[in-house]
């Protein structure tokens, strides 16, 4: 009986520290479930921001331009006596780049300024009203003692206001000459060929000593921004939208991998029947002027 009842002892012992066991892998697996829980919950608050800006369209043809072409010419005819630039050349917005034989209206000018310089013939006319009036209040004076006659007072009246006039004349011719002096300055002004962008010279067409009409005398392109055209298919009308980010890579050596940011600026509201197509234009900054224009790229949408 005393064996029976030990053993029975043993067993109950087993028994609990079975159940113990058993209770402990439950814990364990529901501790392994909470971490796991947490886990994903967390790699899911880190990839939503992400999937924001999740891929649209990739592998898209493009190609890199210069944002602003300009074709500067002369504003009237002449012949040119000097060219300052040349192909690759740096230039500044409101930089001289070329100016035409401008001697006559320079001597023009000259004589328009001197002209409006001198006010000797205001100070005059200035000195004879002055004069003028006072000869008048004297006069005055002597008609109440009756020392005058009406008639002369009326003589010093009128020479009074005619010095008047007078002065008011000589301001007018004054404001005439400075007028004269900034329309020659003007046609002076006219002679030069002066760059209203900031750029790269991409070719001369004429040189100095050439007879230039309507005809350009420069190419400038500005190279910051760059633009990027894309060619989208038609069945992709709607996904692309103002602002979207691209990534472009520049089939050009030394850029092969890198992917330059880019964002969408304009999208074409017709589009071509013939091709299906429609036109979509990124902007691509480039303040350093390293990235080149005029090649072939790609361009991978991604959602804004």
């Amino acid at each position: 009986m005393a064996s029976n009842t030990g053993a029975g002892k043993l067993n109950t012992v087993k028994d609990a520290v079975g159940k113990t066991g058993e209770l402990n892998h439950v814990r364990a697996g529901f501790l392994l479930f909470v971490f796991c829980a947490v886990s994903i919950i967390f790699l899911f608050m880190l990839v939503r921001p992400l999937n924001a800006g999740r891929e649209i369209l990739s592998d898209l043809d493009c190609v890199v331009e210069p944002s602003v072409v300009v074709m500067l010419g002369a504003a009237v005819p002449g012949q040119l006596s000097s060219t300052s630039f040349d192909r690759s050349d740096f230039v500044s917005a409101g930089e001289v780049m070329a100016t035409l034989e401008s001697s006559v209206e320079k001597a023009t000018l000259a004589i328009s300024e001197e002209l409006a310089a001198h006010a000797t013939a205001l100070e005059l006319r200035r000195t004879s009203a002055s004069f003028g009036l006072r000869t008048k209040e004297r006069n005055e004076t002597l008609l109440k003692t009756a020392s005058i006659s009406a008639q002369t007072m009326d003589q010093f009246d009128t020479e009074s206001r005619i010095a008047g006039l007078q002065v008011q004349q000589e301001n007018e011719n004054l404001r005439l000459a400075e007028l004269r002096a900034e329309r020659d300055r003007a046609a002076v002004q006219r002679r030069l060929i002066v760059s209203p962008i900031e750029g790269t010279v991409v070719k001369r067409f004429k040189s100095a000593g050439e007879y230039v009409d309507s005809d350009p005398v420069y190419e400038v392109a500005q190279l910051n921004p760059l633009h990027v055209e894309v060619i989208v298919p038609l069945e992709h009308l709607g996904k692309i939208e103002s602002g979207m980010r691209g990534g472009i890579t520049i089939q050009a050596p030394e850029f092969d991998d890198q992917v330059l940011d880019a964002h969408v600026r304009r999208i074409d509201a017709v589009s071509d029947a013939a091709s299906a197509t429609y036109g979509v234009r990124l902007v691509l900054d480039n303040p350093e002027l390293i990235i080149p224009s005029g090649v072939r790229c790609q361009v991978d949408f991604f959602a804004s």
